[in-house]
């Protein structure tokens, strides 16, 4: 008597069904990559580069080039710095993350910000986040979060200028402040806000809660972005003649407001045009207006090279590092492989 037995699925089929999935991830993979890449052409193209010309007009070429690669330095160390605060919050939402996992989620999400439209790029951050391990609750709950803090600080550094920009108004930028000073002083806070937001969207909670001790570091490393970020517009005011000691806090202030600003500005794309504008009027109180619009655009210009040179210096060591690594893993097992043959002889 034979007896039906239910057929088990085909070893064959999955086998052939993971191919066509990781073939369609590389050339998922290869298709952002070409996008990015072209945005982010677009948007170095779209750059006022006349404003070196001008900046060179101002004093020898060799003290230009000095005060230029130290501002595009700054610019780029910044963000880099945010990273660490984000990787912070990340890392107490849930299980270990490599560091090659962490710089590929963080910078693929930083580079996305230059796709036009915005949700193709937030698509694709949330796909390599989950690819790498990282669940969406997690993803959205990091990048909430982080950027609370991002807006929290930058303002609340904005209060290095506000005085002499706002004039008795700038009381009013306490008021970003205190939020910070109550996430330092009652971390738990963060906590019950995040699962509250989570609940009304209807989305499980992350796997652990984002502890005090992590939530001062995230702050710390995101202030040191926002005052190392904001050296670079200090550079360049030197550069067009602004005296160094009075321009130091109010250009590292007028950065981080500026910038929060023109994020806020959801109707402009990258806040373009909002932020020069509060640049140029800080600015304005320390060089010619003309020379301080020039500061303004020339900003813009070094901020946007340094994150392209930094998001793709990452993503490539990332790739190498990833490359070796898997290298260095199939000769293990191949190594492994032999010894068993050779055990079995």
């Amino acid at each position: 008597m034979i007896l039906d037995t239910p057929l088990g699925p085909d070893p064959a089929a999955e086998r052939s069904g993971r191919r066509w999935r990781r073939r369609l991830w590389r050339l998922a993979t290869v298709v952002f990559g070409l996008v990015v890449t072209v945005a982010v052409g677009r948007a170095l193209a779209d750059q006022d580069w006349s404003v070196v010309a001008v900046l060179l007009s101002r004093r020898d070429g060799a003290q230009i080039g000095l005060l230029l690669a130290a501002a595009l330095l700054a610019a780029t160390v910044g963000p880099l710095l945010g990273m660490l605060s984000w990787r912070t919050v990340l890392l107490e939402l849930g299980p270990p993350v490599s560091p090659t996992r962490v710089v590929r989620i963080f910078f693929v999400g930083f580079l996305a910000k230059y796709v036009p439209g915005k949700v193709p790029g937030v698509v694709a951050a949330v796909k390599v986040a989950t690819a790498n391990g990282v669940t969406l609750s997690r993803t959205l709950v990091a990048g909430t979060l982080s950027m609370l803090l991002v807006h929290s600080t930058g303002l609340t550094v904005g209060l290095l200028t506000g005085a002499q920009v706002l004039g008795g108004r700038a009381v009013w930028l306490v008021l970003p402040a205190l939020p910070v000073l109550g996430v330092v002083c009652w971390p738990g806070v963060l906590s019950h806000v995040t699962r509250l937001v989570l609940r009304l969207l209807r989305r499980p909670g992350p796997a652990a809660a984002v502890s005090g001790r992590a939530v001062r570091v995230a702050v710390a490393w995101q202030t040191l972005s926002w005052l190392v970020s904001g050296l670079h517009l200090w550079l360049l005011a030197v550069a067009m003649g602004a005296a160094p000691g009075r321009a130091l806090p109010l250009c590292v202030g007028a950065f981080g407001l500026a910038t929060v600003v023109g994020v806020l500005a959801v109707v402009v794309p990258d806040g373009l045009g909002v932020r020069e504008a509060v640049l140029s009027g800080a600015l304005a109180l320390v060089l010619p207006l003309p020379s301080a619009v020039a500061v303004a655009v020339a900003s813009r210009l070094v901020t946007t090279v340094g994150e392209v040179v930094l998001g793709g210096a990452a993503l490539g060591a990332v790739e190498v590092v990833h490359r070796r690594s898997s290298a260095s893993d199939a000769a293990f097992v191949r190594e492994m492989s032999g010894d068993a043959q050779v055990d079995r002889a």
